[in-house]
């Protein structure tokens, strides 16, 4: 795929700076096998081609080479590449909707948020494939695209909710639990069982306490409604076991430590 990119008419498609035609570059520096010129030629297109967060015509047309080097396996920086079609991604889903006009940088309406949206949702399954990698890295970028672009609800839970049974880091973990919930938020057949699994993860005594107060948490944030009496009691407790007991220095003062949030926390040790 990648020998295919004089194929596109680049000078015709644009970026932040003006015409992309220096954009196949960026691509094939993306696949080189010196990190340095790999390392350039991202930090290039994110400047120009996703500057700021940003969509252009010539992202749009960078989007199936992107995913080409995101399924071969043999691509040095995969994840990288995952990560950036995931940022491409969310920033079209974000600025696409009803109503919304965008403009390009010669204040022409432009098309580029609606086509990218569209080209991710129709890939969406990708992401699955991505999410179920052996690399943590891998996973972790496209974690977050099984909310964003997979239109199957149903489906989306069920990988979602066999993804946090899958995964061993902590960070990997909260990540599919905020993921459900964007799920939710974005669609609304998922809403019912997203909202069950929030409430078996926030009410199982087996469940990690760091799990089950992002379930508390992110349950609040796409079921607002489903906060009572116990939510912020409960949330206060899972806290004071997620958070370190402070150290006592030789002084005989107390030392304060970092919570798992990474501020520093004083306080006497609990029994």
């Amino acid at each position: 795929m990648i020998n295919d990119i004089g194929s596109v008419a680049w000078a015709s498609v644009g970026h932040a700076y003006g015409p992309a035609d220096d954009v196949p570059q960026w691509l094939r520096g993306m696949t080189s096998p010196d990190s340095e010129v790999r390392d350039k030629a991202f930090s290039s297109f994110y400047s120009a081609a996703h500057h700021q967060g940003d969509v252009y015509s010539c992202t749009v047309a960078s989007l199936p080479f992107l995913f080409a080097m995101a399924d071969d396996s043999s691509t040095p920086d995969r994840s990288r590449v995952v990560a950036l079609l995931v940022s491409i991604g969310r920033e079209a889903a974000e600025r696409h909707g009803p109503g919304v006009i965008c403009f390009d940088i010669n204040g022409e309406q432009s098309t580029a948020h609606e086509d990218t949206a569209a080209i991710m949702r129709e890939r969406g399954e990708a992401f699955v494939v991505y999410a179920c990698n052996a690399d943590a890295q891998l996973r972790s970028g496209a974690i977050p695209g099984l909310g964003l672009f997979l239109d199957d609800a149903e489906r989306a839970v069920s990988v979602l909710q066999k993804q946090l049974e899958a995964e061993g880091g902590i960070t990997e973990r909260l990540l599919v639990v905020r993921t459900m919930a964007d799920l939710a938020l974005r669609l609304p057949t998922a809403r019912k069982p997203a909202r069950a699994w929030f409430d078996a993860l926030a009410d199982g005594v087996e469940v990690d306490a760091d799990i089950r107060l992002a379930a508390i948490v992110q349950r609040a944030r796409c079921a607002p409604e489903s906060l009572d009496d116990t939510t912020l009691p409960t949330a206060i407790e899972l806290l004071r076991q997620i958070t370190p007991a402070p150290r006592h220095d030789n002084s005989g003062g107390e030392a304060g430590s970092r919570g798992p949030s990474g501020v520093y926390v004083h306080g006497r040790a609990r029994p």
